[in-house]
């Protein structure tokens, strides 16, 4: 189906997040008290299509100020259309969105928390200590974002020392850097969630390794080291923007300085 349609089904479902869509149009910045005030909705049900739509790409939160974005206009645009005669008409932009929104991982991330925050916390909570069972199995120590073989040299704990500096830092980006406000179990369990990728790591290595000879081996651990961290920034991106309503750009840069680049130096030195 083309994205025209699953915007449909993601947003044209829910007639209120299209009227503030169309309200933001009209006014341009609106504040979420005036739109919950406009709109007579529980200020619950209008962060949460708020946080939708921002996820999606459709306006962009500052605060307690929300804007409607290019993307967002196109998507009215759009609706208009397949509502009018001339549905045929097509925006080149299209696929390019939509491998964006893929790239990003954006429906993954809103189709998660539809588990709700406590199923997801435990789901969340059960792959990581299962990946981190099959880790010490293997003799794999997790060196912040990055499974390396353990050593005689590395710290004592480091696997649980890096998962707490992950925490720890992710917490701090979404508080301090973003302007967070409440840290609650959606929070946590959404960062949580973004750990499963590094997780899979080691569970992965151990069901390949008796099968794949040594130099395809070696290919294959190279860019799981290198992906998997990767997702896994991508995923806590998504998470802390939804959260915070600020653009994505500043989680991915800040997770990028704090977790990723150290991780890779570290490695480099430690390792080769």
């Amino acid at each position: 189906m083309s994205r025209d349609i699953d915007d449909i089904d993601n947003i044209v479902l829910k007639p209120r997040r299209i009227q503030i869509l169309k309200l933001l149009i009209g006014q341009g910045t609106m504040r979420i008290s005036d739109l919950r005030k406009v709109l007579n909705a529980p200020t619950s049900s209008i962060y949460y299509d708020i946080e939708i739509l921002r996820a999606n790409g459709f306006v962009i939160r500052d605060g307690p100020y929300v804007k409607i974005t290019s993307k967002g206009r196109t998507l009215i645009e759009r609706i208009d259309e397949l509502l009018s005669p001339n549905s045929d008409i097509k925006n080149p932009s299209a696929k390019t969105e939509e491998l964006t929104d893929i790239l990003l991982m954006r429906p993954l991330t809103i189709n998660m928390y539809r588990l709700g925050p406590n199923a997801l916390f435990i789901y969340s909570m059960v792959i990581i200590v299962l990946g981190l069972v099959t880790a010490f199995t293997q003799n794999y120590e997790l060196l912040l974002l990055v499974f390396v073989e353990s050593m005689y040299s590395m710290p004592i704990d480091v696997t649980i020392i890096s998962i707490l500096a992950y925490l720890g830092i992710s917490l701090f980006i979404y508080r301090y850097l973003l302007g967070g406000e409440i840290v609650d179990l959606k929070l946590l369990s959404g960062v949580l969630t973004s750990l499963i990728p590094i997780s899979l790591y080691p569970t992965i290595m151990a069901l390949i390794t008796p099968w794949v000879p040594p130099y395809p081996l070696s290919i294959i651990d190279a860019l799981l080291k290198a992906l998997l961290p990767l997702i896994s920034l991508i995923m806590l991106a998504t998470v802390l923007s939804m959260i915070s309503g600020k653009p994505m750009e500043y989680s991915l840069l800040f997770e990028t300085l704090f977790l990723l680049i150290p991780s890779v130096l570290i490695y480099i030195v430690l390792f080769k």
